[in-house]
């Protein structure tokens, strides 16, 4: 009989997380299907010393983060698909909640669990979020945010004005945490591997969800704990930088259109410099290197939204 539940995992250099992941699941009761993107920290071997009943996939190079969760889902049997970080673990029950929420509610595509940290706090900012504008990219990249940090648009974006206490509908619960039906993974076509290697290509599907019709939930009753910006500091700021907004500019051609990508490649450039400004005057010379090289790529004639760096 097919498990209910394939739980899907991408790991890269995720070798100090990845046993503490897996020893948080039940491998008799879900399906474990690991996809290693060719690490080179023994992530592999330590998640099939962890959990040697999953499948552990290891791949030859680094396909992404959508990438590897299409692998995944294509090796799957489940119902429903469970995306999960390896920075991530469960909480007892919580896995068994999330398959409760699409059961009940069947015009749900996606429902979101509840990111804790150590302590239980939740986190807030991060676990949903509403979908990016630009007015959203505005105030980020003139780091109007730095300066007010309470400003409307932010909060909204953030979500931080919802009750995350309580069941809801939102537009984008993280991917570190996302339980998905089958039927509507595969009718989103997955996700968009162009996204590569990560960021982005989670608010891409949720966008396709809704725009297919289904309603995406987010249960507070379902808590993971959750380490957070594992692969961004494995990349460095300079490599995460340049992914980061290469991918921001691909979003926006895809869901915004041209006059939005091209506005969006100004406000990068004069927020690059301002940050290569700042960082220049607090003694931080390889941030302010980081943000020129993004600068470097904005500003290339063939620099095109998705194109590899």
């Amino acid at each position: 009989m097919p498990p209910e539940v394939s739980i899907l995992i991408a790991s890269w250099n995720a070798g100090a997380y990845i046993g503490r992941c897996l020893g948080s699941l039940d491998p008799d009761r879900y399906e474990v299907i690991v996809v290693d993107n060719a690490s080179t920290d023994g992530s592999a071997d330590e998640a099939a010393r962890a959990s040697p009943r999953a499948t552990i996939v290891r791949e030859a190079r680094n396909l992404g983060f959508a990438g590897a969760v299409n692998g995944a889902a294509a090796r799957a049997r489940g119902r429903f698909f469970l995306l999960l970080n390896p920075d991530c673990r469960a909480q007892p029950g919580g896995i068994d909640r999330l398959a409760a929420f699409l059961d009940a509610h069947v015009d749900y595509g996606a429902v979101g669990g509840c990111l804790v940290d150590e302590d239980g706090g939740i986190q807030r900012g991060f676990t949903v979020r509403r979908f990016p504008t630009l007015a959203t990219w505005v105030v980020d990249l003139l780091l109007i945010d730095k300066l007010w940090p309470g400003n409307p648009i932010s909060r909204r974006y953030l979500a931080l004005d919802l009750d995350l206490t309580k069941p809801q509908d939102v537009d984008q619960p993280a991917a570190a945490c996302l339980m998905l039906r089958r039927e509507a993974f595969a009718g989103a076509g997955g996700l968009d591997e162009q996204f590569h290697p990560a960021w982005y290509e989670d608010v891409d599907l949720c966008r396709s969800l809704k725009r297919a019709g289904w309603r995406i939930g987010y249960t507070p009753d379902a808590p993971f704990v959750h380490e957070g910006g594992v692969a961004m500091r494995a990349l460095g700021l300079g490599a995460f930088s340049r992914v980061w907004y290469r991918n921001l500019l691909r979003y926006a051609d895809k869901h915004h259109g041209t006059g939005t990508r091209v506005t969006l490649r100004v406000l990068i450039t004069v927020g690059m410099i301002m940050r290569a400004a700042a960082s220049i005057v607090t003694g931080r010379p390889q941030d302010a290197k980081a943000y020129l090289g993004v600068l470097r790529d904005v500003v290339r004639p063939t620099f095109r939204s998705g194109e590899p760096t």
